[in-house]
């Protein structure tokens, strides 16, 4: 089989995958699809890909690899405590990761279509609830405490996307910083 003219990478067909995942949903995310929107044959991809399966899973490894563990290794590496590297991990998510919280909504949709999806999508989450409650288990001396908050802060990452309420007082940035400092304040188990 020859090389087709205009050479594709493997990353261009999951981008371009993902891209349509985000803007359409899972269904949508077929090869004849992909290729028509690449403006490439359907055998481009099977230079690349054995399956629409094989597909969907370097998709979701690229997600993982993408997303979270990316956010994990730079906030680690600027360091500090807990209450500096959530700050730091609030501002890359907050400013950053739009594109991002596009595609987590649509890959939770997937998720909820097939069950094997969202127990993927489950093992992430709480891979990042692990991660937030171990940060905030350094501010603050309550399990229960520490789990609470890191619950909400992840509900504000990935939910704050759906609300559709305009913001009165202040930008969405504004409001994203107000409501993290709120995790911090007022706590006597805090060790600010």
């Amino acid at each position: 089989m020859d090389k087709p003219l205009r050479s594709l990478s493997r990353k261009n067909w999951i981008n371009r995958a993902l891209q349509k995942l985000t803007d359409e949903g899972i269904d949508k995310v077929s090869i004849a699809a992909l290729a028509r929107d690449l403006s490439v044959t359907k055998g481009s991809f099977y230079w690349h890909f054995k399956d629409r399966e094989d597909l969907l899973q370097a998709m979701l490894e690229h997600w993982e690899k993408t997303g979270s563990e990316v956010v994990f290794k730079e906030v680690d590496r600027v360091g500090g405590d807990g209450k500096r590297r959530l700050k730091h991990m609030s501002g890359i998510i907050f400013k950053r990761y739009g594109d991002q919280l596009n595609l987590e909504l649509a890959l939770r949709d997937w998720g909820r279509k097939d069950p094997k999806i969202g127990e993927i999508i489950a093992r992430e989450d709480e891979r990042r609830m692990d991660y937030m409650r171990g940060l905030f288990g350094e501010i603050y001396d309550d399990p229960k405490i520490a789990e609470a908050k890191a619950w909400l802060l992840f509900s504000l990452y990935v939910g704050e996307i759906i609300i559709a309420a305009p913001m009165k007082e202040q930008s969405r940035e504004e409001l994203l910083w107000a409501c993290l400092d709120s995790l911090f304040e007022n706590n006597k188990a805090a060790n600010s």
